[in-house]
């Protein structure tokens, strides 16, 4: 990671975001809303209506909960390529942790909240214990899945599923590779 003054200021700005409705922080514009002239943007429909859209709150949750990741870490990246979704990532953390209850109490909470601001403050607890744990996360996925979770009942449950799945198997993986080890 990149540790300049420039990014250690965007990090911060977009870190203090976190959970703040859009708007609220002018100064993360330039990192948390896409260029509307950009048709590579999957599913980015701007509106002149003054409100954000589903895609805008998406984004801008992705990117500020990126933020909180990777405060303090400059070694590493908390983004990956790789298709590592929340659910996996959870999955992994969750196995052998003396809190695995909490988290996947908070993990449930977050897929079946009832807001957008109770979505993205447990969002914001899971990616502490991630922060903690070192282990990253697609946050391009992140984006798309956040945006399903508000896009109807079958999106938000085939994301739910996919979380699901995910989470079992990378519970699964971090024991195999715990029985390896012993």
């Amino acid at each position: 990671m990149d540790d300049g003054a420039y990014t250690t200021a965007a990090i911060a700005k977009l870190r203090n975001s976190v959970g703040h409705e859009i708007g609220d922080n002018p100064d993360v514009f330039a990192w948390t809303l896409p260029d509307t002239d950009d048709r590579a943007i999957r599913g980015y429909d701007s509106t002149d209506s003054g409100t954000p859209t589903p895609q805008e709150h998406a984004i801008y949750a992705a990117v500020t909960l990126f933020a909180l990741h990777q405060q303090s870490i400059r070694d590493l990246s908390m983004h990956t390529d790789a298709g590592v979704s929340l659910g996996l990532a959870v999955g992994r953390m969750a196995y052998g942790n003396f809190n695995e209850n909490g988290i996947r109490g908070m993990f449930d909470r977050l897929q079946t909240a009832n807001s957008w601001k109770e979505l993205t403050r447990h969002a914001r607890g899971l990616i502490r214990l991630l922060r903690r744990e070192r282990i990253a996360i697609n946050y391009g996925m992140l984006a798309q899945d956040l945006e399903g979770l508000r896009s109807g009942r079958a999106r938000a449950n085939a994301v739910r599923l996919r979380w699901g799945r995910d989470f079992q198997r990378g519970y699964g993986a971090a024991r195999a590779s715990d029985d390896s080890n012993s």
